[in-house]
């Protein structure tokens, strides 16, 4: 095997494929790499007046997150992902521009640098099924948070078997309200749904009281109505992400 050769070929298809346009004082760049809608990734380059290199993709990237409905809000898991993969291939963000600064000898590393950060923001909210998960909580929480409900996180109990179960918020019990449990689940699938059934079960005999159990489910994955009518049967109310606002009184302390 030729490894020099085929680094050579790929350099050589790298740059055949690269196609450029002018557009001001812009030189559009579209290069072979595609995102996850399939479309090329494009990124704009100019001369400054100093002769330093500015290449930007000029908020393509981040705006296609935010118009998907993902948030950036600054603290959030997210915001702190985008902002180490910024700060690890030294880039920059204006607003919701990539930038990189270059000279004309580093101008080949810093593009290649910003193509890569292009493609690891697009990528970082579908590459990791856990990742995802901790989004959906994330987003429940923000929800309870914006509605002043107060809730204990991540809140762990033995059941009648022995087995240790951990519920992502609790409600404390008021005059008005049961002590209330509720299960995040982002994808929801028939094994998925039969476990959170039974620990419930186990739970609950355990408890003792009139414990209840809400499950907030991730509605832009596939829900069915047997998934709603299962938790049905046995007492837990489910609530769609979509529809949580006209439920919010489940959540409530009255």
């Amino acid at each position: 095997m030729d490894v020099q050769e085929m680094i050579s070929d790929y350099a050589k298809w790298l740059k055949d494929e690269i196609t450029i346009a002018r557009f001001g004082e812009y030189y559009e760049l579209t290069t072979p790499y595609l995102d996850r809608f399939n479309d090329y990734l494009q990124i704009y380059v100019k001369q400054e007046p100093n002769g330093q290199i500015t290449m930007t993709d000029d908020g393509y990237v981040i705006s296609n997150l935010i118009s998907s409905g993902i948030s950036l809000k600054n603290g959030s898991k997210r915001k702190i992902m985008l902002d180490n993969i910024i700060r690890n291939f030294s880039l920059k963000l204006d607003g919701e521009n990539i930038v990189a600064t270059a000279t004309r000898a580093n101008f080949p590393q810093k593009k290649h640098q910003i193509v890569q950060a292009m493609l690891s923001i697009d990528d970082m909210f579908v590459s990791s099924a856990e990742n995802v998960k901790n989004f959906f909580i994330e987003d429940i929480t923000t929800f309870f948070n914006a509605n002043d409900i107060l809730f204990t996180p991540n809140f762990s109990l033995i059941g009648k078997t022995g087995s240790l179960y951990t519920y992502e918020f609790l409600f404390q019990r008021t005059h008005s309200q049961p002590e209330r449990f509720c299960k995040a689940i982002n994808k929801i699938n028939q094994s998925k749904r039969n476990l959170t059934i039974f620990n419930w079960i186990d739970t609950q005999e355990k408890r003792g009281d009139k414990s209840e159990l809400i499950v907030m489910l991730n509605d832009e994955n596939q829900v069915s109505d047997s998934d709603i009518n299962a938790f049905t049967n046995y007492n837990i109310r489910s609530v769609r992400f979509s529809e949580r606002q006209k439920n919010i009184d489940l959540f409530r302390a009255a």
